[in-house]
């Protein structure tokens, strides 16, 4: 008995998966090849609410919106399958089959009747028309040669799953929201793995890379000009190189600049004075090994950065912590001049 054919049954889950969507949700258009912008948002929104898994807009496109006659992979088969209500696909392909009402296919057999007259023309047209109405009846066993076929390409689609997924590399660029530029300064990056110590990194030129083992991943981020932050990536929706917007520390940009500025001496020390507490702790680190870290009172870390020398153009802040308006610690440096 023929079954039907793996896009028929796609197409089929298409169709089941749409049923489910209009179940709890609301779309432009009841075909889901017509949806595009919020549908397509709201669909996958709604995805992984029930799956913990989602899907990019491109593959959204890809296998939804076009006739790509080629299924998806088995891992992305499975997830469709269990929005719609089944375990998985196999078991989604199962119970389609096991409705198929087969269009049973017309085999006439003629017998070898010599022709000579038109008696016997018309005897053929009988039979060729006796056959058509009572069509022989063939039995098929499948059931066996099935499984083996779901068996084998469950075990291909996890082995090209696993071996794709767990081997890819992962880049990440970080963007200042304000100006909409790359963020050149330190950026020490944390990610939370299951089951394993959590991954640091630290990048000088704004952009990372990474492997990654699972679906989804947080991600804490701490630059010294911006504001600490945290990310949970869904790596399904991973395009090409994704850019991370960064929100700035408005006190600690301000820091930077009167701590750097050209402006007049007096209307430095001003600034300076009415951002940083009274009793605020601050450290001086050093390039050398021999003398690490020196802690300066507030009066002298505002001389130090408000004598005019060249040597302040690298004046590099590490930390600043605030509260109440006020910092209360400071962190910083100033690199030695090696030209």
């Amino acid at each position: 008995m023929t079954k039907f054919s793996d896009i028929e049954l796609f197409d089929l889950l298409k169709k089941d998966i749409t049923k489910h969507f209009f179940e709890s949700n609301s779309a432009s258009s009841y075909d889901i090849s017509e949806w595009k912008g919020q549908d397509i948002v709201t669909f996958q929104e709604d995805l992984f609410a029930r799956t913990k898994s989602t899907v990019s807009e491109k593959w959204f496109y890809t296998y939804f919106k076009s006739d790509f006659k080629k299924l998806p992979r088995i891992d992305m088969l499975n997830i469709l399958a269990q929005y719609a209500g089944h375990t998985n696909w196999a078991a989604f392909s199962r119970s389609q089959n096991n409705n198929y009402v087969p269009e049973t296919p017309v085999s006439v057999e003629l017998d070898v009747i010599p022709v000579t007259t038109e008696a016997d023309i018309s005897q053929i047209e009988d039979k060729i028309e006796a056959k058509i109405i009572n069509p022989p009846k063939k039995k098929g066993k499948y059931a066996v040669t099935a499984a083996i076929s779901i068996l084998i390409l469950g075990i291909f689609g996890a082995i090209i799953y696993y071996s794709f997924f767990y081997q890819r590399t992962y880049e990440f660029c970080f963007i200042d929201s304000d100006r909409n530029t790359s963020i050149k300064d330190p950026i020490e990056i944390t990610i939370l793995r299951k089951g394993f110590t959590p991954l640091q990194l630290v990048t000088n030129n704004g952009c990372i890379q990474f492997s990654s083992m699972e679906d989804t991943l947080q991600m804490y981020v701490s630059s010294p000009y911006h504001k600490l932050d945290t990310f949970k990536i869904n790596l399904h929706q991973y395009q090409n190189k994704e850019n991370i917007r960064l929100e700035p520390d408005d006190y600690k940009v301000m820091l930077r600049h009167y701590s750097k500025s050209s402006q007049s001496v007096k209307e430095r020390i001003k600034m300076l004075n009415e951002m940083i507490a009274d009793d605020a702790l601050i450290y001086q680190v050093y390039d050398n090994e021999f003398f690490g870290v020196e802690v300066l009172s507030k009066k002298q870390y505002i001389n130090l950065v408000s004598l005019p020398t060249s040597s302040l153009k690298n004046f590099t802040l590490i930390e600043a912590e605030r509260k109440n308006g006020k910092i209360v610690k400071l962190k910083f440096k100033i690199h030695s001049d090696e030209s």
